[in-house]
């Protein structure tokens, strides 16, 4: 049985968060949303505080898949290549991190 996948693109704290916003907003999720084959939903989140003192992150999107193959596919057709590179393209505090999850430990 497959679960569901979820891909997550942190951003780091941009130079001019109101720029990166505006951006994400404008240009990426009209640009990306059509690419990403597959995906059953993206939510995306601003990241208030990070406690510890760790990586600042600004924010998080996440895109769901159905399946790990699923994810897997997507993120290896050209679409979502041109996706995930638009989303580079836009971070201006260095690149996104990118983390592919699954499961749930609490179940």
């Amino acid at each position: 049985m497959s679960s569901t996948a979820h891909l997550l693109v942190m951003y780091p704290t941009p130079k001019d968060p109101s720029a990166f916003q505006r951006a994400y907003r404008e240009e990426h999720l009209p640009y990306a949303r059509p690419r990403l084959t597959g995906a059953t939903g993206v939510v995306s989140k601003r990241v208030a505080a990070t406690p510890g003192g760790g990586p600042a992150y600004h924010a998080i999107s996440d895109i769901a898949f159905p399946s790990l193959e699923a994810l897997k596919a997507c993120a290896a057709s050209p679409g979502g290549q041109e996706a995930l590179a638009h989303a580079a393209s836009i971070s201006t505090g260095g690149p996104p991190v990118i983390l592919v999850i699954v499961d749930d430990l609490a179940a």
